[in-house]
């Protein structure tokens, strides 16, 4: 048998049940109900022929109470098992369209199925690391590369001994205006050399040859020399070549600085194989035969060096990151297989509402945006941010669930008391005053259903109680009748310590 068989059969046995218990929760007097109520929770029967005490008295009272409470707790949990098995079969036929069916949880489906994926979530927390330590290495690039360049290390062919020798051509002794046009002059055709000397051939030539011609070196020069003039009297050719060459070093650094950040950006987007490849078969040899000073040669390559070993930490999650996110993927196509039409539809509603709104020109709130949910996780360093979102998410598409099918159990319910005429009025009548009637309050007369149909039974503030009583579940009713036992016993063991002080109590008095 399938389990909507099972599910019917059970229903119709509850309701026969329901049926016996009915006419008895509503009977006119208490005096019906004593059988059941100690069978369900009175351990010993009461003498009724007994001649009792005031002490006796008391403790039958609080047994009466307990029975009316017995009763009505067997009879809720009874409706509750019978509004479960209901809602069950109604989840069976309409839980698609209403969206009750639960929803997979990402978390916890992740939890289940992380042993098939090809690595570790904790793996994309050191791999944001290394992403962090990338993208702060491309920002202090030039900081770290610019102390390399000095002024005693002259590159790009600029020749010292010819350089010096040309300015002492001129004489520097004394230096007067024609003899400072002069050091301009000859300035200006070394400065011109060095640029043109450069091997345009590589990357890494053409990014410094750009940035001296950009950078109006003999410009420079030239404002550089006429300070030496103002500030001594006397300029030798070493003064004016140092000058020189701090410039040309200089801008040669901002070039390699540039040519360094732009590979490490484009290597970021490669995979590490690629990336290194990339770099033993282009980069490196381009270094290597520029003609740098040894020690600012290493600094460059042990900066792309640094660099791999980062990239190679951040792309070994490629794989992985990619599995995640076809996991994730697939588990939101289960989602909204299971997700409610009525939703589907009303947001399709409300995003449409949305572009038609923001069509309007003096609307143009970014928040009026549609909106489409979507959990790909794009880079390791998000990946954190994103399982947070992933799990406000599916908090939030169940608890709508949750809210939707209290809100069928509580309809349920109410109806199930209302057809079985099951009224929490009448359960517990012996535990109100004579004069309360909040429970016999009528919400919908029997003249009102009778236009509808439905026969002459009316719809009062017990039947609604009995419903959301119904509604609140078996298992809470089980908790509340073995707590209500629990009290129970407690109750007899005092009356059982109490019972030989009652004894004497009357004897003194008969006496």
């Amino acid at each position: 048998m399938s389990r909507t068989y099972i599910s019917v059969l059970a229903l119709v046995v509850l309701f026969l049940l329901m049926g016996i218990l009915a006419p008895l929760a509503r009977a006119d007097t208490p005096f019906p109900l004593p059988a059941p109520q100690t069978a369900v929770l009175q351990d010993e029967p009461v003498d009724t022929e007994t001649p009792t005490s005031p002490g006796d008295s008391f403790f039958n009272g609080i047994s009466a109470i307990f029975a009316s409470l017995g009763v009505y707790v067997v009879t809720m949990f009874t409706m509750a098992i019978g509004t479960e098995i209901v809602v069950d079969i109604f989840k069976g036929i309409l839980g698609k369209p209403l969206g009750l069916k639960s929803q997979p949880n990402a978390r916890k489906t992740l939890d289940d199925y992380k042993a098939f994926l090809p690595g570790q979530l904790e793996s994309l927390g050191v791999s944001a690391e290394a992403k962090l330590k990338i993208e702060k290495q491309i920002a202090q690039l030039k900081k770290l590369l610019e102390p390399a360049f000095t002024a005693e290390a002259v590159v790009n062919h600029l020749r010292e001994k010819e350089f010096t020798a040309a300015l002492a051509a001129v004489g520097l002794e004394n230096i007067g205006d024609d003899q400072i046009n002069q050091v301009k002059e000859i300035t200006q055709t070394q400065l011109a050399n060095v640029v043109d000397q450069i091997d345009t051939t590589t990357t890494l030539g053409k990014a410094v040859q750009v940035a001296l011609k950009r950078s109006d070196l003999v410009e420079k020069a030239n404002k550089a020399i006429d300070r030496l003039a103002r500030q001594a009297t006397a300029v030798t050719a070493e003064q004016v070549y140092k000058a020189t060459a701090i410039l040309v070093t200089g801008e040669v650094a901002d070039g390699v600085t540039a040519w360094a950040r732009a590979y490490f950006t484009s290597l970021q987007e490669e995979s590490y194989e690629v990336a290194k490849t990339m770099y033993d078969n282009q980069l490196e040899p381009q270094i290597k035969a520029f003609g740098l000073p040894e020690n600012l040669e290493k600094k460059i390559i042990g900066q792309f060096e640094e660099y791999l070993a980062n990239l190679q930490t951040y792309r070994g999650t490629d794989v992985y990151l990619e599995s995640l996110n076809r996991f994730l993927a697939e588990l939101e196509t289960q989602r909204d297989e299971v997700r409610s039409w009525f939703g589907q539809m009303w947001r399709a509603f409300v995003n449409w509402f949305k572009r038609l709104l923001i069509r309007a020109p003096k609307i143009q709130n970014p928040k009026l945006a549609p909106k489409t949910y979507d959990p790909k996780i794009k880079d390791s360093t998000e990946a954190a941010a994103k399982l947070v979102s992933l799990e406000r998410y599916d908090k939030e598409l169940e608890g709508k669930r949750i809210r939707r099918t209290r809100f069928i159990s509580v309809i349920i319910g109410i109806f199930l008391a209302y057809m079985l005429q099951i009224d929490s009025a009448d359960l517990l009548q012996d535990l109100f005053p004579t004069d309360a009637s909040f429970l016999h309050l009528t919400i919908l007369s029997a003249d009102f259903f009778g236009r509808l149909g439905l026969g002459i039974r009316e719809l009062t503030a017990g039947i609604i109680l009995t419903g959301l009583a119904a509604s609140a579940g078996s298992g809470f009713w089980h908790d509340q009748l073995s707590r209500l036992q629990s009290i129970k016993k407690g109750v007899d063991q005092a009356q059982a310590a109490l019972q030989p002080i009652i004894i004497q109590t009357q004897n003194a008095g008969e006496q």
